[in-house]
């Protein structure tokens, strides 16, 4: 059997504060060719479908889509599992839509419903090929033991161990019963040895929530990872991050993304990365000369031509002197069609704070560019604050943020 591993999706997500819809729209175009080139009979979409917990009507009808489709390329099942960005409330209102296509979306867990992860992949004769314990995001509120400690994370791992027990042993059961079958896992989590990415969330305040891999036992045969959005292979290969398939921020555009294709034999699992294309270049950069400045149009349309022709979104910031209208640049060197959209960043030599602009696309600056603003005016009209004091201030927005935004 072959099966194809993602996660990470997150539809409805905004870069540069600019909408994605057709980024999105060629992935998953992409991904059901590839599923009916490679006779995938099964998909796993390990966490973070959505952006957030409510994503909007173009991202579900995005989602809705894909799963009309699915059957048509041979696969017969599709399993996924809710992230931390899902939240609860969109899952459960997507479950109708899940049984018309025959999909299975776990999106709750703890300890005493182990058995209902249980997913068996059956083969075209209907008989139990493997199995998939589809574990999805575990919330500290609904896993956390109930324990006198000082630390969140004293309550938390150990929950998370216990649920993971839990699977294991139901596993273990069914192995039994099903021997010589595969047995795989999927879970929403951070495992020691996998660098987080700077659009990957902790769960907990401070990131202090990460597993060993010695907490997936050995019944698994292979674990289907999401949450780190960069690919990893953990202890030899059975434990593995797809990555997410798109990049989730500008550093994120550094590395490739692929998904991973399974094929299930007699002799184990076998993995192999399929590198999904770029179908927008997302580029951060800065420049300090205008020799710096000149090279860059050369160097973004050969960037454009690597990846067929695919559109630049560039973050662009020029720190120094001989250009007075930096967006008159853009649109003189720069044409619309090689880079729709651009953010610029010019700093004003004495002012002490950037001129930000737009020169294509929406104006609108981003919550963070306010804050970071408001911050600038603060430092130029009072006694400057303390890095200290800085980074304090910023991770507490970074917490407001996510608890406005996010159900987590």
């Amino acid at each position: 059997m072959k099966i194809i591993h993602t996660s990470d999706w997150h539809l409805g997500n905004r870069l540069m504060d600019k909408s994605r819809q057709g980024e999105f729209r060629a992935f998953l175009d992409w991904l059901l060719a590839v599923m009916a080139e490679q006779g995938a009979e099964a998909l796993l979409v390990s966490g973070d479908i959505f952006d957030n917990r409510d994503p909007g009507a173009p991202a579900l009808q995005m989602f809705s889509d894909f799963l009309s489709r699915a059957d048509a390329t041979g696969c017969r099942q599709v399993v996924l599992t809710a992230g931390n960005h899902d939240g609860v409330s969109v899952p459960e209102a997507v479950n109708p839509l899940l049984q018309r296509y025959g999909a299975r979306l776990i999106y709750r867990l703890t300890a005493d419903t182990a058995a209902e992860c249980l997913v068996p992949l059956c083969g075209a004769d209907g008989e139990p090929v493997a199995l998939v314990c589809a574990v999805p995001f575990l919330r500290p509120s609904e896993v956390a033991r109930r324990v006198d400690a000082d630390s969140t994370a004293q309550a938390y791992l150990p929950g998370v161990q216990d649920v993971l027990s839990a699977v294991a042993e139901q596993a273990r059961q069914w192995q039994a019963a099903h021997p010589g079958r595969p047995v795989l896992c999927m879970a929403h989590l951070s495992v020691a040895g996998a660098e987080k990415t700077a659009s990957t969330e902790d769960v907990l305040i401070g990131g202090v929530e990460t597993l060993p891999a010695s907490a997936f036992d050995k019944v698994f045969d292979y674990v289907a990872l999401g949450h780190i959005h960069k690919g990893y292979a953990l202890e030899g290969g059975r434990l593995r991050y797809c990555g997410s398939p798109l990049a989730m921020a500008v550093d994120e555009a550094a590395y490739e993304h692929h998904v991973l294709l399974l094929e299930l034999t007699e002799q184990g699992v076998s993995v192999q990365a399929l590198p999904v294309p770029v179908f927008t270049c997302h580029v951060s950069e800065h420049c300090t000369t205008q020799e710096q400045l000149a090279a860059l149009p050369e160097r973004l349309r050969e960037l454009s031509a690597r990846h067929g022709g695919a559109p630049v979104h560039l973050q662009l910031r020029y720190t120094g002197s001989g250009v007075d209208d930096l967006g008159a640049w853009v649109r003189e060197k720069l044409p619309e069609e090689l880079v729709p959209h651009c953010r610029l960043s010019l700093w004003r030599p004495g002012s002490q704070v950037h001129d930000n602009t737009e020169v294509y696309g929406d104006a609108m600056p981003t919550v963070h560019e306010v804050f970071e603003r408001k911050l600038a005016g603060w430092q130029q009209a009072g006694e400057p604050l303390s890095e200290e004091s800085l980074a304090l201030l910023r991770s507490l927005f970074e917490s407001a943020y996510r608890e406005a935004t996010h159900e987590d």
